[in-house]
């Protein structure tokens, strides 16, 4: 994304129109001629204010947190994972425990999805205390830093989302294409291929090498630096690394044989980082998806058109999948989540039908795959897509 003081906005090689005050943005959009126009001209500066009031009406003062159903939800994905966890340090049927490795790696992403991700949010509780307590405590359970991630999912992902070199979503260390205005190269050919082994690796990444690279770099990627941290963050850091490491990788070496618990480990992080991107990969990296361009200026701010271009770079999938949207914690509800962010995910799937048709009226895309499996063929497809180099037509303005 380009931005200048001129009031006006650059879809490159598709059309011009006017803004009202702000930023130029240019925007990539890969065959969406339609799409761009519904962007650009509908809904500017009174979608988000009609949405925000139809929900306002909806909710009647009722509070948007502390759902009875999201605290039952983590009560049974809590006790699903320690209980899994639990017999698999009991147990001595070397094939049982591997399907509790992959029992106690599936309840973690219960946990991720539906404990971590609101709590990190503010969108558990109305009361901060509880926030974070839930968000130290399943921190604590997953090995993962509250304040790396709050900072570049909350502020970054959440702002500038699929802008290159901002969201850092799009960013996998040189190893994936993951947006068409990202340099080609040769190594990403049958990039749709190999990313499942890639995938697989995501947390073992994470938990064990990025966080402290994080850490005694402050830097999120090449093009991104993390704030300093505080005293009392540093603490944080790295009490529940230690809370983690202590707990979940060096305790099942004391009950059961080494190599048990290595094959052990790698088969949790295997499934764990296997089913984490297939659920947050899938909101953004779309053939729906639209793709914008950064050149390392700050994009202060979209103004107003900041909740359209949600809608245009996200998209759900497997609505009516009542399993799907349970185990991800709303997080194929992703359009929703991106809009209300403040908001318990329990609630996502009665604003989105406020949603549907308040986008219909103002003539805007709600992106959406029927199907988990559907959602799950486009991903691959667009991987496919951004193969082949100036694929798409890239054109610097």
């Amino acid at each position: 994304m380009i931005l200048s003081p001129k009031g006006s906005i650059n879809v490159q090689g598709i059309c011009q129109s006017p803004s009202q005050g702000g930023h130029t943005m240019a925007i990539t959009i890969e065959n969406k001629t339609n799409l761009a126009h519904k962007i650009l001209d509908k809904g500017r500066g009174n979608f988000f204010r009609v949405l925000r009031g139809l929900v306002d009406d909806h909710f009647a003062g009722r509070n948007r947190r502390d759902d009875l159903r999201l605290y039952l939800k983590s009560v049974i994905v809590l006790a699903w994972f320690f209980i899994s966890f639990g017999m698999m340090l009991a147990s001595s049927n070397s094939g049982f425990q591997l399907l509790l490795c992959v029992s106690a790696a599936l309840a973690a992403c219960g946990i991720g999805f539906n404990i971590f991700h609101d709590s990190i949010h503010n969108s558990f509780s109305a009361n901060p205390k509880i926030n974070l307590f839930l968000a130290r405590s399943s921190c604590a359970i997953l090995g993962v830093s509250r304040y790396f991630w709050r900072h570049k999912h909350n502020v970054l992902h959440h702002s500038f989302t699929n802008v290159l070199q901002w969201d850092d979503d799009l960013e996998t260390r040189g190893c994936l294409r993951m947006s068409p205005q990202q340099p080609w190269e040769k190594k990403f050919k049958n990039q749709h291929i190999y990313c499942w082994f890639l995938y697989s690796l995501a947390t073992i990444e994470w938990i064990f090498i990025k966080d402290f690279v994080h850490y005694f770099t402050m830097r999120i990627n090449h093009f991104q630096k993390y704030p300093s941290m505080a005293k009392k963050d540093k603490i944080e850091f790295w009490t529940l690394k230690v809370v983690y490491f202590s707990i979940f990788v060096a305790t099942p070496f004391l009950f059961q044989p080494f190599w048990k618990c290595v094959v052990g480990l790698v088969i949790f992080h295997l499934t764990l980082g296997l089913s984490v991107t297939l659920i947050f990969n899938l909101a953004h990296v779309m053939e729906k998806s639209l793709f914008l361009e950064s050149r390392g200026e700050s994009p202060s701010s979209y103004g107003s058109e900041w909740a359209v271009l949600q809608l245009a770079t996200t998209v759900n999938f497997g609505r009516n999948n009542k399993l799907l949207t349970w185990f991800s914690g709303c997080l194929n509800y992703q359009i929703e989540h991106h809009l209300f962010p403040k908001v318990s995910h329990t609630h996502y799937p009665e604003i989105s039908k406020i949603l549907i048709q308040t986008a219909a009226e103002f003539h805007l895309p709600y992106n959406d795959y029927p199907t988990y499996t559907s959602a799950l063929k486009s991903h691959f497809r667009k991987l496919k897509e951004l193969n082949e180099p100036d694929r798409l037509g890239f054109h610097p303005v």
